[in-house]
């Protein structure tokens, strides 16, 4: 099979299906990423595991593939077909699913690890999959954040051997107007911030929960402790247009009760003036009730919206959510009390859309 080979500016990319010829490159690729990640304190690989006996394990069960830049092996992937021991019973053949992603860190600069899932993308196409697939350990919001910049959906969290693997399927290409959530870091403060607008604005979005003005120790303790899946609760948000890469809103799936088996979406906007009014805010609510149901394994999930919202309750109830009761007069601004609609929708009745 013959895929375009990558190209970065005027230097010269090449990627080739490895062999046992090339053992020795690829361990030093993986070696050099696991001292990398020893340096910075992060627990994921550790030298001393690969072994001559675990790379010769890569080349007999998968496909390896090394990029070189101007001749220097510079990164590598696998990709095997099928992944019982992460997906367990999500596992589907039709898939590829990639492995030991790593780029050397002489060349880390050149983003060459998003261009290898682009091109790992179309080679899992153009094999008659359905798609490419991917794990990542669930402590690391950033390298999932990277993951998630690649528009790739999460789909579960499973405990692999001890360890808390979350799961990623690529999404199909887009046209337009579709979006991918991505976890609210640090970095995004400013674009939130920015967006917050006045105190009767920053009322109706976030309720009771953030007094005028929003400021950066109010965002701090926003992201305190979110962003793991199985421990979290809550997971918080950054809303992105897959097509422009550009930031349109902000959403939370927080309260989340696993004994309970509930949640509440909370904190949705739709920030950028100039995206409002294109079906942003239905793709929020149908992707965080997919997250909710389907992989955290929610029962139930409520939210709330103020009674003169007319626009927002229509799109809630045209989602399925139904009005549970009116919380009459339950906040203060400006002089004036506002009341507060409540409403939920089952999993069921989610299903059944």
């Amino acid at each position: 099979m013959t895929l375009q080979q990558p190209q970065v500016g005027d230097l010269q990319l090449r990627i080739i299906q490895a062999n046992e010829q090339h053992a020795e490159q690829v361990t030093s690729l993986l070696v050099n990423a696991a001292e990398w990640m020893e340096s910075q304190g992060i627990e994921q690989w550790k030298k001393e595991m690969f072994t001559p006996e675990l790379i010769h394990s890569y080349f007999a069960e998968r496909e390896v593939f090394l990029l070189y830049v101007d001749d220097r092996p510079a990164a590598m992937f696998t990709l095997q077909s099928g992944d019982p021991d992460y997906w367990q019973h999500l596992d589907d053949d039709r898939y590829l699913y990639l492995h030991r992603l790593t780029v050397h860190q002489d060349f880390r600069s050149l983003g060459l690890g998003a261009i290898l899932i682009q091109w790992a993308t179309n080679y899992a196409l153009t094999s008659g999959k359905k798609g490419l697939r991917l794990d990542c350990m669930a402590h690391l919001p950033t390298l999932n954040r990277f993951y998630q910049s690649q528009d790739f959906r999460y789909m579960g969290t499973h405990d692999v051997k001890g360890r808390l693997a979350s799961l990623y399927e690529k999404l199909p290409p887009t046209e337009d107007h579709q979006i991918r959530l991505e976890y609210f870091l640090e970095k995004d403060f400013e674009q939130l911030l920015e967006w917050s607008g006045d105190a009767k604005f920053l009322q109706q979005w976030s309720g009771i929960g953030w007094e005028y003005p929003l400021d950066t120790s109010d965002l701090e303790a926003h992201i305190e402790g979110a962003n793991h899946p199985m421990f979290s609760d809550q997971l918080i948000y950054i809303v992105v247009d897959r097509i422009t890469n550009h930031k349109v809103g902000h959403v939370a799936l927080s309260r989340i009760d696993r004994t309970n088996r509930s949640a509440r979406i909370s904190k949705l906007l739709v920030g950028d003036p100039e995206a409002r009014g294109k079906g942003y805010g239905r793709q929020i609510l149908n992707e965080l009730l997919r997250i909710g149901f389907d992989t955290l394994g929610m029962h139930r999930i409520t939210l709330g919206v103020y009674d003169y919202n007319v626009s927002a309750i229509k799109l809630y109830e045209s989602c399925g959510f139904s009005k549970e009761g009116l919380m009459r007069d339950s906040s203060w601004l400006d002089g004036q009390y506002y009341s507060v609609y409540e409403m939920s929708i089952l999993e069921d009745e989610w299903r059944a859309l």
